[in-house]
């Protein structure tokens, strides 16, 4: 069984230690691995330490008390409609298969309906097969494609 609980300070190194999960699968928007891991950590460190207004940060344990993975998602303003929503900016298990990661979407989803928001967002690398079926499966769809292009 899965226990979810707020993140607190003393979850900075395992939530850090996760962070390479993040580029499995290659580096998104041609940034380097470095670049990415080095970033995520310093805005998760942030938010560790001093929050962000409406965000919800969650750390997920196993059966024996231990950490399992854990989600940041962050308050956002819908661009057509104003209207706030969930975006989750970062989610991490230790473990892939072991249903965290499920069990911390649906936290995610929980709050944005007890906040009466409409919709949940996240983004993914398309080379991240495993996660974007979780989120399929989960009844997330692709809502635009993201194209970034490198300026030398």
């Amino acid at each position: 069984m899965i226990t979810l609980r707020d993140a607190r300070a003393d979850d900075e190194a395992f939530v850090a230690g996760l962070v390479p999960r993040f580029v499995e699968h290659g580096a998104a928007d041609g940034h380097t691995t470095a670049e990415v891991i080095d970033g995520t950590r310093r805005v998760l460190r942030e938010a560790l330490r001093n929050g962000r207004p409406g965000a919800v940060f969650l750390i997920a344990e196993d059966d024996a008390g231990e950490r399992a993975g854990f989600v940041y998602a962050v308050v956002e303003s819908d661009f057509f409609t104003a209207e706030s929503y969930l975006h989750i900016s970062e989610l991490a298990t230790a473990r892939s298969g072991a249903g965290v990661g499920a069990a911390l979407m649906a936290a995610v989803e929980a709050r944005a309906r007890e906040r009466n928001y409409r919709f949940v967002s996240l983004n993914v690398v398309d080379e991240n097969a495993a996660a974007r079926r979780l989120y399929e499966r989960l009844g997330y769809g692709l809502g635009h494609r993201h194209y970034v292009k490198r300026l030398t």
